[in-house]
């Protein structure tokens, strides 16, 4: 029930049942939240908690003031993603206290969140890899799944954009399944898992980024390159032979993929994907991705509009259009000087989860690939790697100061 729970919030898929549109991400957090209920109760009633909800609601009464002057229109973006973020924040909390009854210690919570979560993307992954090669399987799986109509990506008709069974693909999706490629790598070194599982896993869901998007392949590739360098400095044993077969394990697929892939898929996916990764700097300047994110970054002759904000999350000053670039979103909405704090108390809260648990370099590696994907759209706030991220510092923060076991105690080793 746990991975059922965790496949509808993470991909939050919308059901298509031709009367009404049943949203997955929804109805998983309602349910797991009343059948907890007296967790729930008990999780409202901790200070730590509750003194995260008064910030947040600080940061929005902050927005809506700023709403009101500059806004020509009522906008609730920022106020909905916090709503949102409260949500995922409980829902991790509860998830722990839950778990903490079962007489599971933290690295135990983390160990089998990082499992399932792997395991539902593979699932997805595998489902993308048949949608493309079968067709018909794909008309089966989008007749299930709702498709907006003034949706950007036709996913029953676009050859190469895929979702699987989420609601949605793309660079938010990909970004999920980069994520979940550095996390194998974890629960591997760890010991937590198999040579072949990671093998197998991780192929199927680089193999399914082809038919996403780009962004997961270029965070992953960062993000497992930093685990290991950090994870090396931090651990004890240096160089094993399990961790010797990682490193040339991963060498081998970044160096056979595009051969291999060549023969499997046409030139026009694999154009898109991952070849112009493989030109070095002159590839990526001629794919146009980094020219378009940095024209999101355009920043007015006003002042005050910079430092106090102009309450709307639409990254653009102007009120005329909006951009995808996160951290101008929340410039936008914020102003810098309350922008850069949420920021820190975004850190701040991962910081409960670090210092509680061994698994600190993949932890501090999840950290600044959302920070840098941030760059591109507010992965922060709003998405699948959000919802797993806010999940995980609930479960921190409930650790932290509700479970006999590290209230008082704090984890200087870290693998």
């Amino acid at each position: 029930m746990l991975t059922l729970f965790l496949y509808l919030y993470l991909l939050s898929p919308y059901f298509d049942l031709r009367v009404m549109v049943l949203h997955g991400g929804v109805l998983s957090i309602l349910l797991f939240l009343l059948v907890n209920l007296r967790l729930v109760v008990k999780a409202l009633q901790q200070e730590s908690l509750i003194l995260i909800y008064i910030i947040f609601c600080l940061y929005c009464l902050y927005n809506l003031v700023m709403i009101t002057i500059y806004s020509e229109a009522f906008t609730t973006s920022f106020l909905t993603y916090m709503i949102q973020v409260c949500f995922y924040l409980l829902t991790g909390f509860v998830l722990a206290q839950y778990l903490m009854q079962k007489a599971l210690d933290v690295d135990q919570v983390i160990t089998l969140c990082f499992k399932l979560v792997s395991f539902v993307v593979l699932v997805n992954a595998m489902v993308i890899i048949l949608e493309y090669q079968f067709p018909p399987f794909r008309h089966l799986v989008e007749s299930m799944l709702y498709q907006p109509e003034d949706a950007n990506i036709n996913y029953l008709t676009r050859e190469y954009r895929l979702r699987g069974i989420a609601s949605g693909g793309a660079a938010n999706l990909s970004l999920l399944h980069g994520t979940v490629l550095i996390i194998l790598q974890a629960l591997y070194i760890k010991k937590k898992i198999g040579l072949l599982y990671t093998l197998v896993a991780s192929v199927a869901i680089f193999t399914s980024l082809l038919f996403i998007g780009r962004t997961g392949i270029l965070l992953a590739f960062i993000g497992i390159v930093m685990f290991h360098l950090l994870n090396l400095m931090m651990a004890r044993e240096k160089l094993s032979f399990h961790r010797i077969l990682l490193y040339f394990i991963v060498a081998s697929v970044v160096l056979v993929a595009p051969p291999v892939f060549a023969i499997l898929f046409p030139e026009n996916v694999l154009a898109y994907s991952i070849n112009f990764f493989y030109q070095g700097m002159e590839g990526i300047q001629q794919e146009g991705t980094t020219r378009t994110v940095a024209r999101m970054f355009e920043i007015p002759d006003i002042w005050t509009k910079l430092i106090f904000g102009v309450g709307a999350h639409w990254g653009d000053f102007t009120l005329q259009g909006r951009v995808d670039a996160g951290y101008m979103k929340m410039l936008t909405a914020l102003g810098i000087p309350i922008a850069v704090s949420f920021y820190l108390f975004y850190a701040y809260l991962a910081r409960y989860l670090l210092m509680i648990t061994h698994y600190k370099s993949i932890w501090i590696v999840l950290m600044v690939v959302m920070f840098i994907a941030e760059i591109k759209e507010p992965f922060i706030f709003k998405g699948y790697s959000a919802r797993m991220i806010w999940m995980m510092i609930g479960i921190g923060v409930c650790y932290s100061f509700c479970s006999p076991y590290y209230t008082n105690e704090r984890v200087p080793e870290a693998q």
